[in-house]
C-alpha cells in the first residue's frame, strides 16, 4: 500500500463532474495528518516520472465533504462522517486508516481499516469518498494499492516536467564543466 494525500479537490457544478486527486506522499516523516496540498511541488512527490497520481470522481456532496474536513472545518452540528468517528470511538474502536483497494472499471472500492477495542482489525466496505472524508475527520492515513495506482493512475506530468527540467540542467552543468580555455581558441592557419 503507498501513503497518499489530496493534491486536488474538485467541487463541480452539474453538470460539471467533482473530482479529488490523490498523489503518492513523500516519505519525509513528517506529520502524517491527510490534508489538501495545493503546492506539491514535484520534489514532494515519491519517486520520479514513474509515480501516478489517481483521480476519483465524486459526487459534488462528497467532494465537498471532503474539502471541509480537509481544511478543518467544524460545524455546530456532526455531520455523518463526525457521527461514524464516534460511534467507532465510542465502542472502542480507532480508525487506523482507509484503503482504496480495487478498481474495476470505472468503479473503485474502499475500505475503513478499523481496530477494534481487542486489537482485531476489520476492514470495513466504504465508497472511497466516504473513506477519505473519514479518514481526514480522524486524522488518519489514506493508503491505495499498487496495483490501483498502475491500473487506474495518470502519469504525473508535474513530476515528469520537474524530471525534464533537473535532466537538462544537469546535462548544462557537465558541458559547462568540461568547457576549457582552449575551446574558445581561433584555429591557427598554418
Amino acid at each position: 500500500m503507498v501513503r497518499m494525500v489530496i493534491t486536488n479537490v474538485i467541487v463541480g457544478n452539474p453538470p460539471l463532474p467533482s473530482a479529488i486527486v490523490l498523489s503518492p506522499a513523500a516519505d519525509t516523516g513528517a506529520d502524517p495528518k491527510v490534508a489538501i496540498d495545493h503546492n506539491l511541488n514535484a520534489e514532494d512527490i515519491i519517486g520520479s516520472a514513474s509515480m501516478d497520481v489517481l483521480p476519483l470522481s465524486v459526487g459534488m456532496v462528497d467532494a465537498a465533504q471532503i474539502a471541509r474536513a480537509a481544511d478543518s472545518e467544524t460545524h455546530r452540528r456532526p455531520d455523518t462522517h463526525d457521527l461514524l468517528s464516534s460511534v467507532i470511538t465510542v465502542l472502542g474502536g480507532e480508525v487506523s486508516s482507509s484503503s482504496i483497494t480495487r478498481v474495476e472499471g470505472t468503479t473503485f472500492f474502499a475500505t475503513v481499516d478499523v481496530i477494534a477495542g481487542d486489537g482485531t482489525t476489520h476492514h470495513v466496505d466504504a465508497r472511497p469518498s466516504d473513506a477519505i472524508a473519514l479518514a481526514l475527520r480522524c486524522d488518519k492515513p489514506i493508503l491505495a494499492s499498487e496495483d490501483v495506482l498502475s491500473r487506474a493512475g495518470l502519469p504525473n506530468f508535474e513530476a515528469i516536467a520537474s524530471d525534464e527540467k533537473r535532466r537538462e540542467a544537469e546535462e548544462f552543468h557537465a558541458f559547462v564543466e568540461s568547457i576549457s580555455p582552449s575551446d574558445f581558441e581561433s584555429p591557427r592557419e598554418p
